[in-house]
């Protein structure tokens, strides 16, 4: 009798331990597992925060180059220059030139050319309607010298921009943008005797730049932005966007407090877990960075963000929890039969059990524990060690997709190049190394011309399988050490250190030289693609550390500058920045 009371205590009391020890264990596992994926969706939305702002940086300077280039036009000049600025051809030539560029720029609502005098009367116009470009003419052009974009256009020197606050357009006869979100980006014209003209205006629409900013953002994340107040520009609920502009102020720092951080200035850029915004009761992680503006504007900065919805994120964890839960039952219900059949038994293994993790508390190694023992710490054993293959599954499972998400995040899916970011990062250590080391570096554009012609002939799967010959046959012109990287669209960068090159006399300026001739060869020769043989050139553009630039952004723009001119020079072009200087 003694003896069946003790087997059935020692068989309640393992029991117990059993599932205690298995609850325990599978709660620390699912709240580590759900640390770790939160933790890891704030790392992946934080990134994809920072990319979209750096999108919405790249998209403001490329709307100010445009504008830089359409203020250098000649119909601009001769406007300017000539005694009665009104001239019928030359308003004709301008609206013709500014009609091909409006067709070109999806985002686009407006282009302008508005005098100083005349109390600010647009004297060229072109608005695009339902997606067709109109001329304005006559009657139909406004005096804008009231509006704030155009006297403080006025006031900045040649080749400074001026960015308006982001708000619903008021202006009345541009059909397509009245009442809509947008932004107006400007910059002044100058006569050749130093007096201001007038401005050259573009008229951004917020939601079609938006729509091309948020390329390549996974369903389920909402974008965010606000502007250095706080108003809401874009929200998953449009009914909160641009309240200042229809007389209700709605503020996301009232929505969301630890917002508030930024706009105090405490922090430019904040990642946390809060409720969602779509459903109170449901969990969400937001990312929002400050944006500011590198040229005159009515505001210093915007607030971008993403949120994302964190039910997808932890279903893995309670997929985990629950298979974790199950094998815990599991093991506590065979522990439970086991001690009660073999509870006499039992105390062997337990005191061999015992005297292993004693060596083990000494540091001694421990013996692998025998799986082919057909005892209870045999069954231990090998369920334990199952145990141990399915975390380390998982945990490779983890670190995986930790590394694909570092790839994704730093390389163009497209053609596996590089891409901006990681392109930035790759130039700033090439600076380091080479002010370290007194060496040269290269920095080279390289656009691929005729390439739109392509794409809308043949279609986008044949102009993108042709990017991607264009950077396969790239990197068979550099060096292991050298980076191909895409820049963008149908534009490709190239950094060349040439420490090593320097060591036997060759220059960064003949190394540079060498790579692009032998890049505008390997481009010329034909593609085939498909069933197509195609024919394209490029224009490359290069510029030097340090002779034409010690930091990132001015070697990028001088790289551009150069792209530019080779190109403008007939294309299938290099031109490096220092020629431009000596031209």
């Amino acid at each position: 009798m003694m003896g069946s009371r003790i087997v059935i205590k020692l068989t309640i009391l393992i029991g117990l331990l059993s599932i205690l020890s298995a609850g325990i264990s599978v709660y620390f596992t699912y709240t580590h597992s759900r640390a770790l994926l939160i933790q890891s969706a704030k790392d992946k939305l934080a990134t994809a925060t920072q990319v979209l702002a750096n999108r919405y940086s790249f998209f403001i300077t490329d709307i100010t180059k445009d504008l830089l280039f359409i203020a250098q036009l000649p119909a601009v000049e001769e406007i300017a220059s000539s005694k009665s600025p009104q001239t019928s051809l030359q308003r004709k030539r301008l609206a013709f030139a500014l009609s091909g560029f409006l067709r070109s720029h999806e985002e686009y609502n407006q282009v302008r050319l508005i005098g100083a005098q005349d109390f600010g009367r647009e004297l060229v116009r072109v608005d695009k309607a339902h997606n067709t470009v109109h001329v304005v003419d006559g009657i139909a052009l406004q005096e804008k010298a009231h509006f704030s974009y155009v006297y403080n256009t006025l006031l900045l020197k040649p080749g400074e921009i001026f960015v308006s606050r982001i708000r619903l357009n008021k202006e009345r006869g541009l059909l397509d943008g009245y009442g809509k979100p947008s932004v107006i980006v400007a910059t002044p014209v100058y006569t050749a005797n130093s007096t201001v003209f007038g401005i050259i205006v573009i008229n951004v629409d917020l939601e079609k730049m938006f729509a091309l900013i948020e390329t390549d953002i996974p369903e389920g994340i909402d974008v965010i932005a606000t502007n250095a107040t706080g108003d809401y520009i874009l929200h998953p609920d449009p009914e909160k966007t641009f309240g200042f502009d229809k007389g209700e102020q709605i503020l996301i720092q009232d929505d969301i407090a630890i917002t508030q951080r930024i706009f105090s200035g405490e922090y430019s850029s904040i990642v946390s877990e809060i409720p969602d915004l779509r459903s109170a009761d449901k969990r969400a992680v937001i990312s929002l960075t400050k944006v500011p503006f590198a040229t005159q504007s009515d505001e210093k900065y915007i607030v971008l963000g993403l949120i994302s919805n964190l039910d997808s994120v932890l279903d893995d964890s309670r997929q985990l929890g629950i298979t974790s839960l199950k094998i815990s039952l599991a093991f506590g219900t065979v522990f439970v039969l086991l001690s009660l059949i073999l509870a006499r038994k039992i105390t062997t293994p337990l005191q061999r059990m015992a005297t292993t993790f004693a060596r083990f508390k000494q540091g001694d190694p421990v013996p692998e524990l025998s799986l082919n023992r057909n005892d209870e710490l045999g069954l231990l054993a090998r369920n334990f060690s199952i145990m141990a293959k399915k975390l380390n599954a998982q945990l490779l499972e983890l670190n995986t997709q930790r590394q694909y998400l570092h790839k994704v995040a730093h390389h163009d899916s497209l053609t596996g190049l590089p891409n901006r970011i990681l392109l930035e990062d790759r130039i700033e250590q090439a600076l380091i190394s080479a002010r370290r080391d007194k060496a040269e570096i290269a920095v080279m554009l390289v656009d691929l011309d005729e390439f739109k012609p392509v794409n809308d002939k043949y279609g986008h799967d044949i102009g993108d399988k042709l990017l991607q010959e264009c950077a396969a046959r790239m990197l068979t012109c550099i060096r292991e050490t050298d980076t191909v990287a895409r820049y963008g669209g149908d534009e490709f960068m190239i950094i060349i250190s040439a420490r090593d090159l320097m060591l036997r006399g060759m220059s960064a300026r003949h190394v540079s030289r060498q790579v692009a001739d032998k890049i505008r060869t390997a481009l010329s020769q034909p593609f085939k693609i498909e069933n197509f043989v195609l024919s394209i050139s490029c224009s490359i553009g290069i510029s030097l550390y340090p002779q034409e630039g010690e930091d990132k952004n001015t070697l990028i723009k001088h790289a551009d500058l150069a792209m530019y001119y080779a190109k403008s020079a007939g294309r299938n072009n290099v031109k490096l920045y220092t020629d431009l200087q000596i031209d």
